[in-house]
């Protein structure tokens, strides 16, 4: 059989049209280096798209995982001493691979200068929470970012639909001897290990120390999915995940609602099963949940990387100059994070009880408006004012 050859200037087409892996991550155009968790991952894979394509600021996040206090103990401490050694992820930009999917294209991947240690690392939950890790280096600063929610989750294939804070408590603080029906069989248990921000929120959450949780120690959420979706006994199986990790999921695991200690129903992090407004973390109901803070080192109380500073700012949803050809709210919004300024409640300390909230600014109708695609608040533009608020994105917020 003749085999049909692509002309030579198509073939000269398509592998310019071809992002190529860089062998050096330093290579690359303005490269941030990053350590975060893998929670994180697909708010870097879209951020960092938008980023490379920023016009008036084009930057390459370069990216590697690890658990929130391991991230924490980098930045302050440079434990371990050589830095980052591992692979490191990034995006092409539009120009290299305009057909590149930022949800699930493949990661191109360089090799870190050696002895990196990172612009900005990040954890997903309060830094305390890490109790065994020193953060008394001053050259560190850190900034609150979004919020992200964590869930009990179990197979499409479950019968189930809720769990109470005692429930979660014998099953997670006893395992099998805890008794409660169906989640009885620890090998179907499936959580993370005690320097893992998803394992420290539940852990808090319960109240049981993180050492004693009870199930399979994994080391990586997509660890946890692929244990949840390749279960044979779907009914014993249960697992921990952040809402990001979970929500791409839907077809294959379903989140439990969850009744926390003193409550008198159970609430799904959304305002239904089916919805992806994250109503009842923004409101209050749902209270698994913590803030991303996201450090950088500071030259005096100055941050050393004007560069690394613009991304953090960005992602804390400040104002940053020159501004982003983007809404970082949509982007947020899109990967199941809320942005602050579209919370009504805050804490002031890991699972710590909840308080009425204000924000300084407030993006709750463009964030509306991204998750269910309707808003109750008056549009608006630069010809249109708004009769009350501030005109934000399109939108006539509150504030």
């Amino acid at each position: 059989m003749k085999r049909s050859l692509l002309p030579l200037a198509a073939l000269a087409a398509f592998a310019a049209a071809r992002p190529a892996h860089a062998g050096n991550c330093a290579d690359l155009a303005n490269p941030i280096y990053l350590q975060v968790g893998d929670t994180q991952v697909n708010l870097m894979r879209q951020l960092a798209r938008k980023l490379r394509d920023n016009t008036a600021k084009p930057l390459t996040l370069v990216w590697i995982t690890s658990g929130s206090c391991s991230n924490i103990d980098l930045i302050y401490n440079h434990n371990p001493a050589t830095g980052i050694t591992g692979t490191m992820s990034y995006v092409p930009s539009t120009a290299e691979d305009p057909a590149f999917n930022p949800a699930t294209g493949t990661l191109l991947t360089c090799t870190p200068p050696p002895a990196l240690f990172p612009d900005i690392a990040n954890s997903a939950l309060y830094n305390d929470a890490c109790t065994t890790i020193a953060q008394t280096n001053p050259a560190v600063g850190k900034t609150n970012g979004p919020i992200q929610g964590y869930v009990l989750a179990v197979p499409e294939a479950s019968n189930e639909h809720a769990i109470t804070f005692e429930e979660a408590y014998f099953v997670f603080g006893f395992g099998q001897p805890g008794m409660v029906m169906p989640w009885m069989d620890e090998s179907q248990m499936f959580i993370r290990t005690a320097t893992k921000s998803t394992l420290l929120a539940w852990s808090l959450q319960l109240g049981i120390p993180a050492a004693k949780m009870h199930g399979q120690k994994l080391d990586g959420s997509p660890m946890v999915v692929s244990s949840l979706q390749t279960s044979t006994s779907p009914q014993a199986a249960i697992g921990v995940l952040g809402v990001e990790v979970y929500d791409p999921l839907r077809s294959t695991l379903n989140a439990l609602a969850y009744r926390a200690k003193g409550q008198y129903a159970a609430y799904y992090p959304d305002s239904t099963p089916t919805a992806f407004d994250k109503q009842n973390i923004r409101d209050g109901h749902y209270v698994v949940w913590s803030p991303t803070v996201w450090m950088q080192n500071l030259t005096g109380t100055t941050p050393t990387n004007a560069d690394a500073d613009y991304v953090v700012q960005l992602i804390a949803g400040h104002v940053v100059t020159p501004a982003p050809n983007f809404v970082i709210t949509d982007i947020e919004a899109s990967v199941g994070v809320v942005p602050d300024c579209a919370m009504a409640v805050t804490r002031d300390f890991e699972q710590g009880p909840l308080r009425a909230y204000t924000p300084a600014t407030s993006c709750t109708c463009r964030y509306e408006y991204v998750t269910t695609g309707l808003s109750s608040c008056e549009t608006c533009s630069a010809t249109t004012p708004c009769a009350t608020g501030v005109c934000r994105n399109n939108y006539c917020e509150a504030r």
